[in-house]
């Protein structure tokens, strides 16, 4: 009985993100984005096989600690501008425990995160959740500013909370990963509501094409064979202002967990936490 069940588990950690990639190739196939690909990188062949052995090592680093996530408290409250982490959809803040480390070892000592239910829960009340943070974490000093860092659907839930007037001010910084900025095709196979929504077009996509940008130095990153948002075009921001990084070829969770993500995202934020 526990080696069939030991044989399943292996079988859909190997097959589940191959069937994202048949995904991503049928999708961007039909958005004409394949051509375009295959020249950027060189072929497609070896990115493919890049971007589904993160997401399988991804998958397995994932797994044993998701049900921490209830344990773990958002961070303590330290000297210097806070960094919220917000995840993505189907995650918990333990996705955040490599670059949340690696953060607070570069000097970042005021390191939060931020976690809301996706699986129950709709797109509004994650914001508001998120916004309830923000006013604990900024109290009552006018000068204080936060910077906000978002993985997949949490880049969306910080764009949203980042263009709300209260705190459009009191934002330093805005980093999106792999955020579908235009929603998913996947999302056409998510069961529940806050996965639907993320259908182009639908709920999310219009609520954060209507969100004004903060004014602040703002950093999108997106991997060129993400196997969670696709076609590609949804996964850019759209909007001048925005520094985009197309990251090396990798999953779409492992970029929580890459080192050249994480020097990105360092790069990025440690200028801004010293100077806000």
């Amino acid at each position: 009985m526990l080696a069939s069940i030991a044989l399943g588990l292996i079988v859909f950690l190997l097959a589940f993100p191959l069937a994202r990639y048949v995904i991503f190739l049928d999708s961007n196939r039909r958005a004409g984005q394949l051509a375009g690909l295959r020249r950027r990188m060189g072929g497609l062949a070896l990115p493919l096989c890049r971007g589904w052995l993160t997401a399988v090592a991804a998958d397995l680093l994932v797994l044993p600690l998701y049900g921490l996530g209830a344990l773990l408290g958002d961070g303590p409250e330290r000297a210097g501008v806070p960094v919220v982490l917000v995840h993505g959809l189907y995650h918990n803040r333990t996705g955040w425990a490599v670059l949340a480390r690696r953060l607070r070892r570069a000097g970042a000592a005021n390191v939060h995160t931020y976690q809301y239910d996706s699986f129950l829960g709709t797109f509004d009340p994650a914001v508001e959740g998120l916004a309830r943070l923000l006013d604990r974490l900024l109290g009552g000093r006018a000068d204080a500013r936060v910077i906000l860092v978002g993985h997949s659907l949490g880049g969306l839930v910080c764009r949203a909370v980042a263009g709300d007037p209260r705190y459009r001010d009191r934002v330093a910084g805005l980093v999106a990963l792999g955020s579908p900025h235009g929603g998913s095709e996947l999302a056409w196979f998510g069961p529940n509501r806050m996965a639907r929504d993320l259908i182009p077009g639908r709920l999310i996509s219009r609520r954060v094409a209507e969100a004004a940008d903060p004014d602040c130095p703002r950093l999108a990153v997106f991997s060129p064979v993400d196997d969670y948002v696709c076609p590609l075009p949804l996964l850019r921001p759209g909007r001048p202002g925005w520094r985009e990084e197309i990251c090396p070829p990798m999953g779409h969770v492992w970029m929580l967990f890459s080192p050249r993500v994480a020097a990105s995202v360092l790069a990025f934020v440690l200028p801004l936490a010293r100077r806000a």
